[in-house]
């Protein structure tokens, strides 16, 4: 993958400076480049992250990632507590 990203990207760059007005947007080519890698790795964080979810919401659950999740998603309370809510 990254090495056709580098082949497209010289075959870009050679047909940029051929043209005048190559250099700006083999420039301008390059920050779009750097703008996606970074979105990229992004997604891979955040893909991570949710496995790690997927992972601990998965059998066999933890009971306390169970009871966190019903609590927060459901607004569960055990019988001896109150729940208050503020808005």
């Amino acid at each position: 993958m990254v090495a056709g990203a580098a082949v497209a990207s010289l075959a870009i760059a050679a047909a940029a400076l051929a043209d005048p007005r190559g250099v700006r947007l083999l420039r301008r080519l390059d920050q779009d480049i750097a703008r996606q890698e970074a979105a990229n790795q992004a997604l891979r964080e955040e893909n991570a992250r949710l496995q790690r979810r997927v992972r601990s919401l998965s059998s066999p659950m933890d009971p306390r990632v169970l009871e966190k999740e019903a609590r927060e998603q459901l607004g569960f309370v055990r019988p001896d507590e109150v729940l208050v809510k503020f808005e």
